[in-house]
């Protein structure tokens, strides 16, 4: 409700970089972190287990990251998709990049969708209606993927 009425929780220009550094209620979503990635998951999900995957450090762009950034981003995408294919079972995956705001990016910090999907997890309500139904709360998400996470160990 605080986002339909326009009031904003974030801390910064960067709701990632305040869920980084631990501050503004985006630092609850963190469901794992890495050496130098995070993963975190959508506030607006359009399906749950909806994550991104970002370096910690603030990047405009993913040419911007350097060649080691760019290894720990996929390899912690690997990671997580692993941990959502633990704790949530879907049958596919959406991955997606969305680099300027021409292109949809909501923040100028480089982050990866890793969005589960299930076979016919589509209905018509985001056709007719442009409404997305997500059967499952935030919190209970998050809770599902920290402890997949666990599981995985390194």
């Amino acid at each position: 409700m605080a986002y339909v009425g326009g009031e904003s929780p974030r801390t910064s220009e960067c709701f990632i970089c305040d869920a980084i550094e631990g501050s503004g209620l985006d630092a609850k979503l963190v469901v794992a972190r890495a050496d130098q990635a995070v993963v975190m998951l959508n506030r607006f999900p359009y399906s749950p287990g909806h994550v991104l995957v970002a370096p910690t450090r603030h990047a405009h762009d993913l040419r911007d990251l350097s060649g080691e950034e760019g290894a720990v981003l996929f390899t912690t995408m690997q990671r997580t998709m692993r941990a959502i294919e633990a704790g949530l079972t879907p049958d596919g995956f959406n991955l997606g990049l969305n680099v300027g705001a021409a292109a949809g990016a909501s923040v100028e910090h480089v982050h990866v969708h890793v969005v589960p999907r299930w076979s016919g997890d589509t209905n018509f309500m985001p056709v007719l209606g442009d409404v997305k139904v997500i059967p499952e709360h935030l919190d209970a998400t998050a809770g599902r993927l920290r402890e997949a996470f666990a599981t995985l160990g390194d």
